[in-house]
């Protein structure tokens, strides 16, 4: 299975030809490859601090995922290292790309907010789990390359599986626009999208987020685990969901 494809989502019609819903505490729809799996279960069990209950291939490999706590001096002194040379500056590439649009301060990001490591080999696949100010971001390291995949603020993401409040209308409005979105999808992966491939769907549409934006990025609009981007902004334009797929580096 190739570690980069997930699916955390699942599709269904809405009035204006699609629902979008995203996983909150119970995921919708299984995921489909070995990466979503992990990620999945490790960012519920540190968003909601209470069990769950693992895939398959967590249950056969029940050291796949390993907390900072259990690190080895080695291990600890390696990822440290990694994170000043490596992830910091992969991190901090991304947060130019979002600037204005990110749920917590680039600067809040540290080794403090390290929670544990999914894989155990970053020359193919490992996946570093932070926890900042309640927000639950995914650093990926494969093949020597870090970047920023993952991104779930649950206080946002939660009201996608709630349903909106009594007497509130749904706003259309959304807080972003394509062309701020292909900007910042340049910055981020250095892949320059059209316009028609870049999706927005108004949050009011599938649950209590009123006001904020679904945007789905490339890929067949009927094929989730074709898309290349995934993102979701609240009603105050910050990124509440962020799900990186199979694009190209710089």
């Amino acid at each position: 299975m190739n570690p980069k494809k997930l699916v955390l989502i699942a599709a269904g019609l809405v009035a204006a030809g699609l629902i979008f819903f995203v996983w909150t505490k119970h995921p919708t729809k299984k995921t489909q490859t070995a990466k979503a799996s992990l990620l999945q279960v490790s960012v519920e069990a540190v968003a909601t601090n209470a069990p769950t209950n693992a895939p398959t291939i967590v249950q056969q490999h029940p050291k796949i995922k390993t907390r900072f706590s259990e690190f080895t001096s080695d291990e600890r002194s390696e990822f440290e290292t990694n994170f000043k040379q490596r992830y910091k500056p992969a991190l901090n590439k991304w947060c130019e790309a979002y600037d204005g649009h990110l749920p917590f301060s680039p600067d809040s990001v540290s080794t403090d907010n390290f929670v544990e490591r999914v894989g155990k080999n970053s020359s193919v696949y490992s996946e570093y789990v932070f926890v900042v100010d309640g927000v639950t971001l995914g650093i990926q390291d494969s093949k020597g390359v870090a970047r920023v995949d993952y991104l779930n603020d649950p206080r946002q993401t939660q009201k996608m599986a709630a349903l909106p409040k009594t007497g509130e209308a749904p706003i259309i409005a959304m807080p972003v626009n394509k062309d701020q979105l292909v900007k910042m999808l340049v910055s981020d992966g250095g892949e320059q999208f059209r316009a028609n491939d870049v999706r927005l769907i108004p949050s009011a549409f599938s649950g209590a987020l009123n006001g904020g934006a679904l945007v789905h990025v490339g890929g067949d609009p009927d094929n989730a685990a074709s898309w290349k981007y995934d993102l979701v902004f609240g009603a105050d334009g910050k990124l509440a969901y962020y799900l990186k797929g199979n694009v190209r580096t710089q």
